[in-house]
């Protein structure tokens, strides 16, 4: 019996990876200050205020496409360090990147990536 070999088919993921270029790690270091959650439109915000007195509006999604994330809830682990340190009152360092303006939000598309937590 001889190997048979099944013919390569290109795939399209490598070309969409490569040119897929990420928004910049930026930082937000302070205390979570609100919580909005419209679970409908899987909308899930936290306001981080920092030392000097400014809020970072930022949100829960696919860190590499700035999509909305179905269903979060507690086994989301970002969703439960940011509501942990909120009622605890507790610093947190959040790196996020920018997918730019969200006209139906009407805030920037400001989208979590890592959570540090800190006391």
């Amino acid at each position: 019996m001889s190997a048979t070999l099944t013919p390569s088919v290109p795939s399209k993921l490598q070309s969409i990876t490569q040119n897929l270029t990420l928004p910049a790690l930026q930082w937000a270091v302070g205390t979570v200050h609100e919580i909005l959650v419209q679970p409908g439109e899987n909308f899930y915000v936290f306001s981080v205020r920092q030392a000097n007195n400014s809020t970072v509006f930022l949100r829960i999604a696919d860190p590499h496409t700035g999509a909305p994330l179905n269903g979060v809830h507690a086994e989301n682990l970002v969703y439960d360090i940011m509501k942990e340190a909120y009622f605890r009152n507790l610093q947190v360092q959040v790196g996020y990147r920018d997918f730019g303006p969200d006209p139906q939000a009407g805030i920037e598309k400001l989208v979590i990536d890592r959570v540090i937590l800190t006391q």
